[in-house]
């Protein structure tokens, strides 16, 4: 297969010319016009790498459309995998909580296993469109979650562990206030909300540290990286540091953006943030940490589209080069997590691509291909 009349994102530059892929591996890459048989014609737009998403929340959201409902699994999986693949991301993995920063209780150990069954049986049959892989989000002050994260760590499809402490009055949930606005719908009505404060750091007290510990211990056994989440202050950074965190993901303040960088942690931002012009928790913006030059990765987190999006948000608005933003999507996060044969457009890697028109309100992708094979 031939890609013709494209500008392709190679690199730290784009170039004028054709892409050829064999085998699901891109086979060459040339200037000019390509006289090979099975021409895809570009029409002179771009050619992009795959997306690659290190944290998505979306199959989650899929499979509990709402509070108290659980869908079908394997039928919210496929939905979830087609939404994915249109918003042109090629490798994704699939984030899921380990431990309930609501109720303290994992409550999560049946669907978790249900959704590796899900995955595992779509990629066997060839029905998925991209690459999935797992994140498991270790909820700290849960009563169970390292007794799950246990059960569940050794799988193959888990390429990724993060550490989490959602609860309210720190982190994430400096403001309290916040908190009950934002998370308020997860309970009945009659739930006293401050109680329900009370209790989660009640929990925090008992369980986060040993749980902590844990699960640095569990995720070094496994050679997976370790990424921290929502890290607010220096100490925090620190900490993980301590802990062997190779990755910060969604620092709530620059002071540990800062800390991070200066650590030389990978810091991680979310696309939606970018899109937004700032964090819908009332935490710090995602364009002013780009500006000084603090973010290595963008994740969708919440919106698959935002993250296609918000690089050429990025690009336009901001002034980064359009490779240097694509990379924030692509090279950088495959990196992050070890996946060094995609996220470029090189000689060898994945043939895992998207064609994409540059319009002024917002690209548009014209085409997707994973692995070679062609799924938008």
């Amino acid at each position: 297969m031939v890609f013709n009349r494209g500008s392709l994102v190679v690199g730290d530059e784009i170039i004028q010319g054709s892409l050829v892929v064999r085998d699901g591996l891109i086979a060459a890459i040339d200037t000019g016009v390509s006289h090979l048989s099975g021409v895809v014609d570009l029409e002179g737009d771009l050619l992009l790498p795959g997306l690659v998403d290190l944290h998505t929340d979306n199959l989650e959201r899929h499979l509990q459309p709402r509070r108290g409902v659980a869908w079908p699994t394997f039928d919210a999986f496929l939905a979830h995998d087609r939404q994915m693949a249109v918003s042109g991301v090629t490798t994704v993995f699939d984030s899921l909580c380990v431990g309930d920063q609501f109720t303290g209780r994992s409550g999560r150990d049946d669907t978790l296993a249900c959704a590796i069954a899900a995955i595992e049986a779509a990629q066997a049959d060839a029905l998925s469109s991209c690459v999935h892989l797992l994140h498991l989000r270790c909820e700290v002050s849960s009563i169970d979650a390292v007794s799950v994260l246990a059960r569940h760590i050794g799988h193959p499809l888990v390429r990724l562990v993060s550490l989490m402490d959602h609860t309210p009055g720190q982190r994430q949930w400096r403001q309290l206030d916040k908190w009950r606005q934002v998370n308020g719908e997860h309970f009945e009505a009659e739930v006293d909300l401050d109680a329900v404060v009370l209790h989660r750091q009640g929990l925090q007290q008992q369980h986060a540290d040993a749980a902590r510990r844990a699960a640095v211990t569990l995720t070094r056994a496994h050679h997976l990286p370790l990424a921290s989440h929502d890290d607010t202050t220096v100490d925090h950074v620190a900490e993980a540091v301590w802990n062997g965190v190779s990755i910060c993901e969604f620092p709530t303040t620059a002071i540990a953006a800062r800390a991070a960088h200066r650590r030389s942690m990978a810091v991680v931002m979310g696309a939606p943030n970018v899109i937004l012009g700032g964090s819908h928790s009332g935490n710090v913006s995602a364009r002013a940490l780009v500006r000084e030059g603090l973010v290595d990765a963008l994740a969708s987190d919440y919106v698959p589209t935002s993250l296609l999006q918000a690089c050429f948000l990025l690009h336009h608005q901001l002034g980064l080069t359009l490779t240097s933003a694509v990379a924030l999507a692509s090279r950088t996060p495959a990196r992050m997590a070890g996946l060094n044969d995609r996220g470029e457009l090189a000689v060898g890697k994945r043939a895992d691509l998207l064609w994409v028109r540059d319009y002024p309100q917002s690209p548009v992708i014209r085409g997707g291909w994973c692995g070679g094979s062609r799924i938008i």
